[in-house]
């Protein structure tokens, strides 16, 4: 059987370091065994340096492998590997994915309770970010995203009505990206988001099931598609005790900014 992956809904990045989180699990790859180069890695599995070096980065984040300087990466003892349900979903930020291709990859069941569905005019700022008119319209909609059936962000997405005119609430109910990409063509390539911390309000804390003054963290942001065409503005708020976020900089990110008040 060949070890190629294969280009799907989850990124290789997830589906390498699920591979290795199975082999280690299943004590193919035993507690302190050497674990193998990125050249091995990418040379079996037909993958870059780079992906095999984000999926490393993440096994060893999530304490499933260790780095020795000078000597290599080993297995880590299973002690030190957290339980799957306390440890966080991790969402790395040098790709764009689905809230439900991270949940996936992450091996969590995925549910969506879609609170609000409608036509609406935009605000200025909406119009704007879709580099739309006023006058024209976009779907609006909330969801809550469930992994494991525990609420995990709230997301509220606006999307243009003239680029997927028939947009109903049952297709909201799950990923929104696949539906755009198999139901009109709109293939999701790019995005440009800022994340910010906030503490939970009484409505927030009451629907994220978390205490009032929790610390959440505020995606907010435009994708566009492989033309470069605005898709979907996103205002997402993610539990931080259950969701992380990796960001990688160097080659994959130019600059930071600062928030002005």
């Amino acid at each position: 059987m060949s070890n190629r992956l294969v280009k799907s809904g989850v990124p290789l990045v997830y589906q390498l370091s699920e591979i290795f989180r199975m082999k280690i699990a299943t004590d193919e790859l035993k507690a302190n065994d050497p674990f193998p180069t990125e050249e091995q890695i990418s040379n079996t599995y037909g993958v870059s340096r780079m992906t095999v070096r984000l999926a490393l980065a993440k096994l060893v984040n999530e304490g499933f492998i260790r780095r020795q300087q000078g000597v290599g990466s080993f297995v880590n003892p299973k002690g030190l590997v957290k339980p799957d349900e306390l440890r966080p979903v991790t969402r790395d930020m040098s790709d764009v994915k689905s809230t439900t291709n991270i949940l996936e990859a992450a091996g969590k069941t995925v549910g969506t309770r879609v609170l609000a569905f409608s036509l609406d005019r935009p605000s200025a700022r909406i119009a704007q970010q879709l580099d739309i008119e006023e006058t024209d319209k976009v779907f609006h909609f909330e969801r809550l995203r469930l992994a494991d059936g525990k609420p995990i962000v709230l997301e509220k997405i606006w999307v243009p009505q003239k680029i997927c005119t028939t947009l109903s609430k049952a297709d909201v109910a799950g990923s929104v990206y696949r539906v755009l990409a198999d139901r009109f063509g709109l293939n999701v390539m790019a995005a440009h988001q800022a994340l910010r911390a906030e503490i939970a309000d009484e409505a927030l804390a009451s629907t994220l099931d978390v205490e009032v003054g929790a610390p959440i963290m505020r995606v907010a942001g435009v994708s566009y598609t492989d033309t470069g065409t605005p898709v979907e503005v996103e205002e997402s708020w993610f539990r931080s005790d259950m969701m992380e976020f990796i960001i990688e900089l160097g080659s994959l990110s130019t600059y930071a900014r600062l928030i002005k008040d």
